[in-house]
């Protein structure tokens, strides 16, 4: 069996998980704000840029699951789609059950199931008024569909936000928003499809994937900003990170707790006129090998962060400083992006100097890769980094509409 732990970013990327998207996008994208999207997602574009991901992935030697075949071999899909598919007591009155669900098992594969769970149709049973009779003696109006999508699970191929895979094993967060909770139980289940135990699940407090960055020795976990004094929680709450070390989740010699950089990013989106760099760690911060990060140095220099020491089966604070100090204390060599390029950290690093990363294109968007608009992606190659696929990485428009990168789309399975 694979053991399914990473202890760094930089070690080799056995297996990863993925989730290409299906309807629920279409349903999503109607309503971009609400469903937590950029703008909306154009879905068969999507779908084509993340078969490009996937191919990537193979083409590097790593093992693609896709969350379907994740759950189906849990045998938990089968039974999901019943759940959608029936109509109960406290079910409204306007919707009845899927007719024949057997027969819908039957037709559908995998992907097509777990569809049909994240979009979640509910047939209405309203009576369309008379018609002209048709040749069989039947109404026409009586025979038309009528379907409602409640509350779909739009985010899903966002993979990375319901799981930290640390060096005890995979770890379920505990989503931010409450849209997304309801993925949270089909991703605990699709570790049961791969076979591994869950070594922790967070509870009570908010953490997501992204504020994760295993490196070896150490660790560092985003966390809430401070601001004028009151915590402001973006993702992941402190308290959360200090579940972590308390359940012991995980079991690096130092983990650093880092305070989000939320008034120095604000100051720098003002100053440059764009959005914000700071949700997620893997927003402003990423390790593409042993000694090397890619971090926003002046967010990196404004950020605090706690470190904590191993001492037998606790941690315990041992000093704060700035995450640029203990990056450099460290011994990392680090690489400033232009704040201009949106997804400079967002890459994974599938091996010690191999990242699958995303690039800016022209300013014409036309999709070609300009090596003077891609800073980061040169300075990796300049120091040895060899950036898939191509050496300019790729260029997932649509995808990224959602509101994240190919980090944010991926689950690690095993490392090492």
């Amino acid at each position: 069996m694979t053991h399914h732990s990473a202890t760094a970013e930089y070690d080799a990327l056995n297996a990863v998980r993925v989730h290409t998207p299906g309807p629920e996008l279409l349903t999503g994208s109607l309503d971009p704000e609400r469903s937590l999207f950029f703008e909306p997602v154009a879905p068969e574009r999507a779908r084509r840029e993340h078969r490009h991901l996937i191919e990537t992935f193979e083409r590097a030697g790593v093992e693609v699951h896709q969350l379907a075949d994740d759950l189906a071999a849990a045998g938990a899909l089968d039974e999901l789609v019943r759940e959608v598919a029936a109509a109960t007591e406290s079910t409204p009155g306007d919707v009845r059950p899927i007719p024949d669900v057997d027969a819908v098992l039957d037709a559908f594969d995998a992907r097509e199931k777990l569809g049909l769970v994240l979009s979640r149709p509910r047939l209405l049973d309203r009576d369309a008024g008379a018609g002209e009779a048709n040749w069989w003696g039947r109404s026409a109006e009586s025979t038309v569909a009528d379907v409602r999508f409640e509350r779909p699970i739009s985010n899903m191929y966002f993979q990375r936000d319901h799981n930290l895979l640390g060096d005890e094993g995979p770890i379920v967060a505990n989503m931010y928003d409450a849209v997304r909770q309801p993925e949270i139980p089909l991703v605990r289940t699709a570790w049961e499809g791969v076979g591994a135990d869950v070594a922790h699940q967070v509870t009570d407090e908010p953490i997501e994937g992204g504020d994760f960055v295993p490196a070896g020795d150490f660790a560092l976990v985003g966390t809430s900003a401070v601001v004028d004094g009151e915590e402001e929680i973006l993702r992941t709450s402190y308290a959360a990170g200090e579940q972590l070390l308390d359940a012991g989740a995980i079991g690096f010699e130092e983990v650093g707790l880092v305070r989000a950089p939320l008034e120095a990013g604000r100051a720098m989106a003002e100053e440059y006129a764009t959005g914000s760099r700071v949700l997620h760690l893997d927003g402003w911060l990423n390790v593409a090998a042993e000694g090397l990060a890619v971090t926003r140095e002046r967010l990196a220099a404004a950020a605090e962060v706690d470190v904590y020491e191993r001492r037998g089966d606790e941690y315990r604070r041992r000093e704060t400083t700035t995450v640029l100090s203990y990056l450099d204390e460290k011994g990392y060599d680090t690489i400033n992006p232009d704040w201009l390029e949106r997804w400079p950290t967002n890459f994974l690093t599938v091996d010690d100097g191999t990242v699958v990363a995303i690039y800016r294109d022209d300013a014409e968007g036309t999709g070609e890769y300009r090596p003077e608009r891609n800073h980061t992606i040169e300075a990796l190659k300049e120091r040895g980094v060899e950036v898939l696929p191509d050496g300019t990485g790729l260029l997932p428009s649509a995808l990224t509409a959602g509101g994240g990168g190919v980090h944010c789309m991926t689950t690690p399975l095993s490392r090492g």
